[in-house]
């Protein structure tokens, strides 16, 4: 387990880059790291394994507080924390092999070893015809996976990734989260991901450390950082996270409805609630909008609906749906 106690960092001009920052990394988890530009991320991302040295806090490996290591035991540890930089950081003047190969080069293994580790590494992700190709001959996905590979190839407990999507195209993007992902159920190796887009929290992370200013404005599950954030993240990154509420409000035209927002997770999502307590209560339904997605394992949903508000049942409808969903809120 990976825990940051009470982490700052404050560069020689006083800047105050991180502030008081606390989170915890389980065993196996994929943890986000999402904010706009200059909140602290990267800088974040490159105290975690000293590359950036933090003014004070406690960053804790199974109990191991780096900060307090000497650099004999500060780089034996290191070979545990793996990072894939931005701009995948490959060498020019080495091959796709070579470049796999420097991690085991640096421990001294030998010629053999080496030789073996490599070629799996890079058979595993589907890198051998490109083995002799040099970084300029490349495609984006294919530095990609080269960088990913450099980083596994020591066996690390845990990979930082900085902005792995940021440079490619939709398609090879797609490829490169499921890799990460298939990485992280064959190994259970904790992923930490730095990045700006909200489709790659969705699709394969479990937690989001969300920060803003230097400082950790929300922790926790996927489901609820988009729920709970939904109106700060539309301020804040300028694009609808989930609805498109001016086109919403026109709809809604006759004073007496009101106005639901209805969230559904997990198995809930699939089934006919709304239908059968509406029903039961005899409430007309009038849906403005709907929309269901994937949240790396289980479906989420977000649905606007209008009823009449002079139905002598809605509170014990509002009850009880408020019961078997996520959440209800009253709009207007």
């Amino acid at each position: 387990m990976l825990e940051i106690k009470d982490l700052n960092l404050i560069y020689e001009d006083n800047y105050h880059v991180l502030k008081d920052i606390n989170f915890k990394v389980e065993d196996g988890e994929i943890v986000g790291i999402i904010g706009l530009s200059g909140a602290g991320k990267t800088s974040l991302l490159r105290t975690l394994n000293l590359l950036q040295v933090p003014t004070s806090g406690k960053i804790l490996l199974d109990g191991v507080d780096l900060t307090s290591l000497d650099k004999e035991e500060l780089r034996k540890i290191r070979k545990k924390i793996s990072i894939v930089f931005q701009h995948f950081n490959l060498l020019s003047s080495r091959t796709v092999f070579q470049n796999v190969a420097l991690p085991l080069e640096i421990e001294d293994l030998s010629k053999k070893e080496i030789e073996e580790k490599v070629n799996k590494m890079l058979e595993s992700m589907n890198l051998i015809p490109r083995k002799d190709a040099y970084p300029s001959q490349l495609s984006g996905g294919e530095k990609q996976r080269t960088a990913i590979a450099r980083a596994l190839i020591s066996n690390p407990d845990i990979i930082l990734f900085d902005e792995p999507t940021s440079s490619l195209d939709p398609k090879t993007t797609q490829k490169i989260l499921d890799l990460i992902l298939e990485i992280n159920q064959s190994t259970r190796k904790s992923i930490l991901i730095v990045t700006h887009e909200m489709d790659v929290i969705k699709k394969i992370c479990d937690k989001v450390v969300y920060l803003k200013n230097g400082y950790v404005n929300f922790v926790g599950p996927v489901h609820e950082f988009f729920i709970e954030k939904e109106t700060e993240l539309n301020n804040e990154f300028y694009q609808e996270i989930n609805i498109d509420w001016s086109k919403t409000w026109e709809m809604v035209r006759n004073k007496n409805q009101k106005l639901l927002k209805i969230v559904f997770w997990g198995s809930k999502t699939h089934e006919p609630v709304l239908y059968d307590v509406a029903k039961k209560y005899d409430v007309s339904v009038n849906i403005l909008y709907g929309k269901i997605e994937h949240l790396k394992d289980s479906p989420y949903g977000t649905m606007i609906i209008a009823i009449n508000s002079d139905n002598s049942h809605v509170e014990n409808f509002l009850k009880e749906l408020s019961e078997n969903v996520y959440k209800v809120e009253v709009l207007n």
